[in-house]
């Protein structure tokens, strides 16, 4: 299953070469020297086109092409640096941990709409995640976000 990575850096260190400075695993995990469990989460492509459109309310840039932009790189990097943007990925995230504290265990929720088999039958999938799983790694990602907020730094999202 694709996944999305978020990790945090300094602003300065940030260019359209960042993603060399990383790399990834056979189990699709992310590495960096100096990378530790504090500075990253991981989410599922599928959860992050859940919460997609939500996401489009943040101001973020794309280092490969040096443009503004909106929301997530889905298939490509995401860079969210200004302190606006990092308290209301904090706040966005922080409102989806709360939505979900009220779920049942598993979370189960609605993907995309798919076709099987030869007479084309479609069908909503469906998305189940661990609820202790998911929370905790929605928390990184709004700890990363509040302490990229504090301290200057920046969040870089890697897209599928």
């Amino acid at each position: 299953m694709p996944k999305h990575h978020f990790v945090i850096e300094n602003k300065a260190e940030v260019n359209e070469y960042i993603h060399t400075s990383y790399s990834w695993d056979s189990h699709g995990m992310i590495h960096k020297s100096g990378l530790t469990p504090e500075k990253y989460a991981t989410l599922e492509d599928e959860f992050i086109a859940y919460i997609y459109d939500s996401l489009q309310w943040l101001h973020s840039w794309n280092p490969s092409t040096c443009t503004r932009c909106r929301g997530l790189n889905n298939y490509g990097i995401t860079v969210i640096e200004e302190q606006n943007a990092l308290l209301k990925l904090h706040q966005l995230i922080r409102a989806w941990i709360v939505l979900f504290s009220h779920a049942t265990d598993p979370i189960v929720l609605t993907g995309s709409y798919c076709f099987h088999g030869e007479e084309q039958k479609g069908y909503f999938e469906k998305l189940v995640y661990s609820k202790l799983e998911l929370i905790n790694e929605l928390h990184k990602v709004a700890n990363m976000a509040k302490y990229a907020e504090i301290n200057g730094k920046c969040i870089v999202h890697f897209g599928i």
